[in-house]
């Protein structure tokens, strides 16, 4: 009787560990992004993939159509988990053409999602890693990070207005004093109208008031087709 038992619960944990193995193995098919495929996934929000060079962070990016808070407890194939997903708000396009474009994720203790993101507070880490990568549909857009420092937990498109020219440049003036008065990291990089932001936004591990925030300029696009 109690090698039965034995064999059934030695049953249900392989079960367990293959239900795990194989959703991560299916999760990785259903996003192929190279330098000769689109990003194809069974998700229509998921349009994008997105790489922080030197973090964990290497996850495909959606957007729901309505509900702008959905993929804050759901992942890309809409099951529902504390983890959510990387995702960004209605207010911005699908292109990366917007002034600014801002990227949001959970941060985890297991380093998972945007959990490693807070990486950037070390001065160190931060000098030695520079590069995030967007890849859309037929372009790869690659951006240099210059200013990383835990804020406030402030709407930054909406209490910024960085749908406006004039306002971006304000703002963009604001990062580095920002960068200072609260500690963070920064570095001199150029910027004029024409130039696009890219901010990376998540729950500060320290004071869940707060959001730690990542700065990155635009610096090039090219063809993946």
């Amino acid at each position: 009787m109690k090698k039965i038992s034995y064999f059934i619960l030695f049953l249900i944990i392989l079960s367990l560990l293959w239900f795990k193995t194989g959703n991560l193995f299916t999760d990785k098919l259903k996003l192929l992004v190279s330098d000769k495929s689109l990003v194809v996934h069974s998700n229509s929000d998921v349009y994008a993939h997105l790489k922080v060079k030197g973090t964990n962070i290497d996850y495909p990016l959606a957007q729901h159509p309505s509900d702008d808070a959905y993929y804050l407890s759901h992942d890309v194939n809409h099951a529902e988990t504390i983890y959510g997903a990387i995702f960004t708000e209605k207010v911005n396009k699908k292109d990366f053409k917007d002034l600014v474009t801002i990227i949001y994720g959970h941060s985890t203790l297991d380093g998972s999602m945007f959990g490693s993101l807070e990486w950037f507070e070390d001065v160190s880490f931060f000098n030695k890693n520079k590069e995030i990568e967007v890849t859309i549909k037929n372009e790869k857009i690659r951006y240099e990070i210059f200013s990383s420092y835990s804020f406030s937990s402030d709407h930054l498109f909406h209490t910024y207005g960085l749908g406006e020219k004039s306002s971006v440049l304000d703002y963009f003036k604001k990062i580095k004093q920002f960068s200072k008065d609260l500690k963070g990291n920064y570095r001199d990089v150029d910027f004029n109208t024409s130039d696009r932001l890219l901010i990376l936004s998540t729950c500060d591990t320290k004071d869940n008031g707060r959001r730690f925030v990542v700065h990155a300029k635009e610096k090039r696009r090219s063809s993946v087709n």
